[in-house]
């Protein structure tokens, strides 16, 4: 894996630890947000550890809050907010950085329907303004929001499609067909 023309096998364990928080934005299933931070304190926190000056974390807070739609909730706390809130905030978190790379760990897997949607529409307009997203899912329906889509079956890639030019519709419908078709594959393979 290269970013920015640069191997991850080649970075040392010192620098890995600088090299993710600065390069890499994390988004996972269960939103890592610290209960004892406010939702602010929670976005901040990358920046703190890169000793960012408090105007310079207030300036990249105030855009991503407006996307994001959690302004008016910056100062509550994880256990006051929705689950939809909390996955907001740790997008939020996961931007703060200005990373080269957001890698997204089911992050629809906790909320119902209607939030997933939002938040994947989100995602969406993130993307279109330039940031890379790797969302790794089992929702067809948030893989077909995707571009390119790479099918995986017991650690290989198996397939890989390219939706650009689709509608959503036609990618929800064309994930899904692929989908049930290397279900099927591996059922036959498994019961051989």
């Amino acid at each position: 894996i290269l970013i920015r023309g640069r191997s991850l096998l080649d970075i040392g364990s010192q620098e890995l630890a600088a090299f993710r928080r600065e390069r890499l934005g994390f988004i996972f299933q269960d939103f890592h947000l610290l209960d004892s931070f406010s939702l602010r304190d929670n976005i901040f926190l990358p920046l703190v550890l890169s000793r960012k000056k408090p105007d310079e974390m207030r300036q990249r807070l105030e855009p991503l809050a407006r996307l994001l739609q959690i302004t008016p909730i910056l100062d509550q706390y994880p256990v006051e907010v929705s689950g939809g809130q909390k996955q907001r905030a740790a997008v939020a978190r996961a931007l703060i950085t200005h990373p080269d790379l957001i890698l997204a760990d089911e992050p629809t897997g906790a909320l119902d329907s209607r939030t997933a949607d939002q938040l994947m529409a989100m995602l969406d307009t993130i993307n279109q303004q330039g940031q890379t997203i790797v969302l790794v899912t089992h929702s067809i329906k948030a893989a077909s929001a995707a571009k390119r889509v790479l099918f995986l079956q017991d650690g290989e890639v198996v397939l890989k499609l390219n939706n650009e030019q689709l509608s959503f519709e036609q990618r929800l419908e064309r994930i899904s067909a692929v989908q049930s078709e290397l279900s099927v594959r591996r059922d036959q393979y498994v019961c051989a």
